[in-house]
């Protein structure tokens, strides 16, 4: 073993074994160049949720979990693969 460590997070998902098999760095980078569907839908079978009831009480709850992974870039990507925030003119060439 050569102690090497990969570490994946993505905002609002919970990455369990079998999310992190749909949603993981070849995954994404295929997403941003365009090489695979842009929405993802991950399924967690067994999350655990808090939920209010009246008087302010809170329970915790399993639930099953449907969430929706997809591309925000709000950046105006350019031919040439770089990228400029947005409002940023254009005029193409280089």
């Amino acid at each position: 073993m050569n102690g090497e460590k990969t570490v994946s997070k993505v905002r609002g998902i919970t990455l369990n074994y079998h999310a992190s098999k749909l949603v993981n760095l070849e995954v994404i980078k295929a997403i941003i160049l365009g090489q695979a569907e842009s929405v993802l839908n991950v399924h967690t079978e067994h999350k655990i949720k808090r939920k209010k009831r009246a008087g302010g009480v809170v329970d915790l709850v399993t639930e099953s979990e449907n969430k929706r992974y997809r591309m925000s870039f709000k950046r105006l990507r350019l031919p040439d693969h770089s990228s400029v925030p947005l409002g940023y003119i254009y005029r193409g060439g280089t």
